[in-house]
C-alpha cells in the first residue's frame, strides 16, 4: 500500500498557526544547516502564496509523519492508496484467460497471471455473514474455495492443471493460519463436514433435474425436520410451483427453488451466491428472515455459519449480522477485509475508504438522495393514454386500470413477481396483444425493448450483437462516452457473446436496447446480475439517453434504491401472484413509494452518513413514527 499525506483545508489555518509543519520538516532543518553555496533539497510541504494554501508534494516526501504530529489544527492526515499486496499473500490465482501475445513478442511468465485473490472470510456459526463488493472481485471464487469446488493454489499457477480435479490438502494446511478455517478444511478432508452451496449460475439445474417436479426434487433432498422443511417452503412460496418442472418456472421461481434446495439440506455450512436476482422486494425480505432462521438452526441449539453474496444493499444490510468487504481492481486482484460491522462495512464500501485499515480504494463516494423532487406533470405533453386493459392466460388474469404516460418521463414499475409487470411491458412493446375488449390501441411509435430473461444465443462478438439488434453502427468517441464507456462495454467489444458473464451480458443487452433509436424504451429488470456501482451507472445512462432522444422510458425494477434514483413516477402492480394482477397509478414517486410499502408492510430510514435506504425493524420507534407520518421511504417534508 502506498502511504500519502493530505491536507484538510477546512481545518488548515496557514496564516495564523506559524506553519510548524514546514519549520519542523527534517528536510527544512537539513537545508537550514547547509552552507549557502550547497544545493538545497526540495521541501515537500510548502505555502503557495498565489493560492493561499499549503501544499504537500509526495515525490519529495520522506514519509516521516512529523508534519502530521505537529499540526496544531490536525489538518494533516495520512491514508494508504490502493495497491496490490505482496505475492506471498495470494490465496488463489487464475491463469490469464486471454494472453493476447503478439507473435514477435517473446512469451513471458508474467503473461500467465490472471486474477489474484487475497484472503478468506471468517466462518461464524449462528451468524449470517454478508460478502460485499463489486463484480469481478473474487466473491464467487471464495464460495467455490469454501465449498471445495476450487482448490486454492496460493499463487502456484503451475498447479492449475489439477486444481479443479483434486484438492491439495497438504499445501492447504501448510498455508492456512486461522484455526476456524483449518478446522473447516480438515473436516472437509475427512468427510465429516457437509457444505450446502447455492451457486450463482442456475442453468445447470435444467439438465440435472430434467423431467422431475419441484416437490419431488425437494422431498428427495430433504434431511431436516418436517416443520423446518415446511417453514422453508412457506417462506419461499414453493407451494405455488410444487407441481411444475424446472423448465416451466420463471427466473424468480427457479431462484426460489435453488435456495430451497440448499436450505432443506442438513449441512455444517451454507453458502448462498446472489439469491435475490429476479426476486421481488417482499420475497427478498422473507428470504432474509429465512436465512437468519437457518443460521440459528431453526430455533434449535445448533448454530450454523451462513455466507451470502448480494448486491441489493438494503437487503444485505437487513439479513447480515457482519460483513466482509472486498476491494481491489476488478478482474485483476481482490482483497478481503477482516470482519466489519454491517453498517460500517457497507458504508465503507460506498465511501471508498476503509477506516479500520486506513485505505482508500475508490476516488469517488457513492451517495443517495434523501428526499424526492416534486416535478409537476399537469402541463406535460402526453405520450400515450390507455383505457382499461385486460390480458387473460390459463390460470392468470391481468387487469390494468386507465392511465397516462407522459413524454420525457421515466416510469418505474414495481410489484410482486407474478402480478403481470412483464405482461404489461410486452403489451406496450407490441410483443403480445391484450384481450379483445381492452381499451388499448397499439402505439405507432418506435419501441426498443430489453426482456427480463437474456440469453447468449448469438455466435458473434459483442459489437456485432449490438449492431445486429440495434441497427446502430455509431461507435464514435461521443457515443462511447455517452453509452458504452460508463457501463464498461467498450472494454470487451471483441469478446464473443457466448463467453460473457451474467453481468457483462446484462450490460450488453442494456446498451443494445438504448443504442436503438426509439421513442419508447422498455427495460425489464436491468439491474439483475449487476453490482451497486454498475446499477447506479445504468441509472444515469438511462436518464441521459431518455433526455437526449426526447424519449419516454418504462423500467421494471425490484431494487428500491435504483427505483428511487431512476424513476419520475411509479406504477404499482398488486394482486395474487400467479393468479390475478391489478394496478394502482401511475402515481408521483412519494405517493407511489408510500402506497407500495404499505402493501409490503415495511418502512425505510436513511443512513445519516451515505443516505442509503435501510429497512426498519417492525414496531421499532422509528418505524412507528414514520407510519404515523405516512412517510414509508422518504424523509418527512
Amino acid at each position: 500500500m502506498k502511504k500519502v499525506f493530505l491536507i484538510d483545508y477546512d481545518l488548515c489555518s496557514a496564516n495564523s498557526c506559524g506553519r510548524p509543519c514546514v519549520k519542523q520538516c527534517p528536510i527544512t532543518l537539513t537545508n537550514n544547516r547547509k552552507k549557502s553555496h550547497l544545493k538545497k533539497a526540495e521541501v515537500p510541504i510548502r505555502y503557495k502564496k498565489s493560492e493561499d494554501k499549503m501544499l504537500i508534494i509526495s515525490e519529495y516526501c520522506i514519509y516521516c509523519g512529523i508534519c502530521l504530529n505537529v499540526c496544531p489544527r490536525n489538518a494533516i492526515y495520512s491514508i494508504f492508496l490502493l495497491d496490490e499486496p505482496e505475492a506471498d499473500e495470494i490465496t488463489h490465482e487464475y491463469l490469464q484467460k486471454d494472453r493476447n501475445i503478439v507473435e514477435e513478442k517473446e512469451h513471458s511468465p508474467e503473461d500467465d497471471h490472471g486474477f489474484r485473490l487475497f484472503g478468506l472470510p471468517t466462518l461464524l456459526p449462528g451468524r449470517v455473514t454478508g460478502l460485499c463488493g463489486p463484480n469481478g472481485i473474487g466473491k464467487s471464487t471464495v464460495l467455490n474455495i469454501l465449498s471445495g469446488e476450487v482448490s486454492p493454489n496460493f499463487g502456484d499457477i503451475g498447479s492449475l492443471s489439477t486444481a479443479n480435479s483434486k484438492f491439495d490438502w497438504k499445501s492447504l494446511f501448510d498455508h492456512l493460519r486461522e484455526n476456524e478455517m483449518r478446522t473447516h478444511f480438515k473436516e472437509m478432508a475427512d468427510g465429516s463436514r457437509k457444505i450446502a452451496y447455492k451457486q450463482q449460475v442456475l442453468r445447470v439445474l435444467f439438465e440435472k433435474y430434467k423431467g422431475i417436479m419441484v416437490k419431488e426434487i425437494l422431498r428427495k433432498q430433504k434431511n431436516i425436520e418436517e416443520r423446518f422443511y415446511q417453514e422453508v417452503l412457506d417462506h419461499l412460496d414453493i407451494h405455488a410451483i410444487a407441481k411444475r418442472e424446472l423448465h416451466q418456472c420463471s427466473g424468480g421461481e427457479l431462484q426460489r427453488f435453488a435456495i430451497a434446495s440448499v436450505l432443506v439440506q442438513e449441512a455444517d455450512c451454507y453458502l448462498i451466491d446472489e439469491p435475490c436476482t429476479f426476486l421481488d422486494v417482499k420475497k427478498r425480505i422473507k428470504l432474509a428472515e429465512l436465512l437468519q432462521s437457518r443460521a440459528k438452526g431453526f430455533g434449535t441449539n445448533i448454530d450454523y455459519p451462513v455466507l451470502v453474496v448480494e448486491h441489493d444493499l438494503a437487503i444485505l444490510d437487513y439479513l447480515s449480522d457482519v460483513i466482509h468487504l472486498f476491494y481491489g481492481k476488478p478482474h485483476q486482484f481482490g482483497v478481503i477485509t477482516k470482519v466489519q460491522s454491517t453498517k460500517g462495512g457497507i458504508n465503507a464500501y460506498l465511501n471508498g475508504f476503509l477506516k479500520t485499515e486506513n485505505i482508500q480504494f475508490r476516488k469517488s463516494q457513492i451517495s443517495f438522495r434523501r428526499s424526492v423532487g416534486n416535478r409537476s406533470w399537469e402541463n406535460a405533453r402526453i405520450f400515450t393514454k390507455y383505457g382499461r386493459i385486460t390480458k387473460t392466460f390459463e390460470g392468470f388474469r391481468l387487469e390494468v386500470e386507465p392511465g397516462t404516460i407522459y413524454e420525457g418521463e421515466i416510469l418505474g414499475i414495481v410489484g410482486e413477481n407474478g402480478t403481470g409487470k412483464s405482461t404489461f411491458a410486452k403489451i406496450l412493446a407490441g410483443k403480445i396483444k391484450p384481450d379483445e375488449k381492452s381499451d388499448f390501441t397499439s402505439m405507432e411509435r418506435y419501441v426498443s425493448y430489453k426482456p427480463q430473461y437474456i440469453t447468449r444465443d448469438f455466435s458473434g462478438t459483442v459489437q456485432e450483437f449490438i449492431m445486429h439488434y440495434s441497427q446502430n453502427y455509431d461507435f464514435s468517441e461521443s457515443m462511447n462516452q455517452l453509452l458504452y464507456t460508463p457501463l464498461g462495454v467498450d472494454t470487451f467489444f471483441d469478446m464473443p457473446v457466448q463467453e460473457l458473464s451474467g453481468g457483462q451480458l446484462q450490460r450488453v443487452f442494456i446498451c443494445t436496447c438504448l443504442a436503438k433509436r426509439a421513442e419508447l424504451y422498455i427495460l425489464d429488470e436491468p439491474s439483475a446480475y449487476l453490482d451497486v456501482e454498475e446499477r447506479l451507472h445504468i441509472s444515469s445512462v438511462i436518464r441521459a439517453i431518455t433526455k437526449r432522444m426526447s424519449a419516454t422510458t418504462v423500467v421494471i425494477e425490484h431494487d428500491l434504491a435504483i427505483v428511487d434514483a431512476l424513476s419520475d413516477r411509479l406504477f404499482l402492480f398488486t394482486g395474487q401472484p400467479g393468479i390475478h394482477g391489478k394496478t394502482i397509478g401511475p402515481l408521483d414517486k412519494r405517493e407511489g413509494m408510500n402506497e407500495f410499502l404499505k402493501i409490503l408492510d415495511i418502512t425505510f430510514r436513511r443512513d445519516e452518513e451515505t443516505g442509503r435506504a435501510r429497512i426498519n425493524k417492525k414496531d421499532s420507534s422509528i418505524d412507528k413514527r414514520q407510519r404515523a407520518n405516512n412517510e414509508y421511504y422518504y424523509a418527512p417534508r
